[in-house]
């Protein structure tokens, strides 16, 4: 017996129960089903919804029970992450897909009208490099399944048809979240309220207390002459009335 089967063995509930009952109710109670059409189900046979219910809960306190239905809901979710994880993988495979590796070149003997071969001035055969599909047969596993669908040309070839990147793409963004996640502003971004929020913030968690109650003066204008050397005039910022001194 390997050390994996001997832990499998030792984990409490990782046994399937003696009564086929009990081991039906388990594993509809691991998969989310309700306390009672889980009861009804499994075999047990009764028109009261109370008397089902309260033997559903009945049977979940005893150890037995409890600990199968624990070791079965873990299961099941490793199962999911597992066919998650392939998915992602699956995923990622069609959007990174180069349609050059179903392809391979290959020589193609060059013929006039009459369909006889040409030759070079050397007088041996003259050749022109084309290229064609790869028969499916040849295709690695991998790359197989990256194949939706094939179609047939003019010459009898198999083209195949990739599945769609862009819907693969979708379906990563979808799974990965990325579409609801945004990339944060530079600070040159932010506008004048989101600066002094961000400013606050960051003095919050240094415990800094700063004063962020400000305002941007404007600059005093110039003043301005009448060019000579009499007395200059100066406006005012607020109301524009002129005034001497």
């Amino acid at each position: 017996m390997t050390k994996l089967n001997a832990l499998a063995i030792a984990s409490p509930g990782s046994r399937p129960l003696k009564n086929t009952r009990q081991e039906r109710y388990c594993r509809l109670r691991a998969s989310a089903q309700p306390r009672i059409p889980a009861y009804r189900e499994a075999g047990w046979e009764t028109s009261d919804d109370a008397d089902a219910y309260s033997n559903g809960c009945r049977l979940e306190r005893r150890r037995e029970i409890k600990d199968r239905i624990s070791y079965l809901s873990r299961q099941e979710e490793d199962l999911i992450v597992e066919k998650r994880r392939r998915i992602e993988a699956q995923l990622w495979a069609i959007a990174e897909a180069n349609i050059q590796d179903f392809f391979e070149p290959h020589e193609v003997i060059q013929r006039d009208h009459t369909g006889q071969p040409t030759h070079d001035e050397k007088g041996a055969l003259s050749t022109e490099t084309r290229v064609r599909p790869k028969l499916l047969t040849d295709l690695p596993p991998d790359l197989a399944k990256l194949i939706e669908d094939v179609q047939v040309d003019n010459r009898g070839r198999l083209i195949p048809r990739l599945y769609s990147k862009e819907r693969a793409n979708k379906e990563l963004r979808s799974m990965l979240n990325i579409s609801n996640r945004e990339v944060p502003k530079d600070v040159t971004q932010l506008s004048d309220a989101e600066l002094i929020a961000s400013l606050a913030e960051q003095a919050k968690q240094l415990g800094v207390e700063i004063n962020l109650d400000y305002h941007f003066a404007r600059q005093s204008p110039a003043p301005v002459t009448d060019g000579q050397d009499g007395p200059v005039i100066d406006v005012e910022s607020e109301s524009d009335t002129p005034r001497k001194r």
